[in-house]
């Protein structure tokens, strides 16, 4: 085989495999939910860095006020403030997927 045939063999070869990407794989994490993570050992604070959100968004969301209980784990601020952590889950899931244009999927295929 000559240099050049292996040459056009090979700008071939590149071509299909540049060509055939699988059209689901576009828009990658799009269709993905945003989970938040959440220790309950964590400080309000700490959880807002983990998630990449705003500490203050979560604490209008929560009622609570600005530099109250900074030092405190989210469990005890949970209780002192009549929150769950579901509550604050929901919160940062909701908020992040909104930011990142996530639309659940409604209904299931029957197919």
């Amino acid at each position: 085989m000559s240099l050049k045939n292996i040459l056009i063999l090979f700008s071939f070869v590149a071509i299909v495999v540049a060509c055939s990407t699988d059209p689901s794989d576009k828009g990658k994490g799009q269709n993905e939910a945003f989970v938040a993570v959440i220790d309950t050992s964590m400080t309000l604070m700490e959880i807002a860095k983990t998630n990449n959100i705003g500490e203050p968004y979560l604490r209008t969301q929560l009622g609570i006020k600005k530099g109250i209980g900074k030092k405190y784990t989210i469990s005890e601020m949970a209780q002192r403030f009549d929150f769950e952590i579901d509550d604050l889950r929901r919160i940062i899931e909701d908020r992040k997927n909104k930011q990142s244009g996530f639309k659940p999927k409604t209904g299931t295929n029957k197919n």
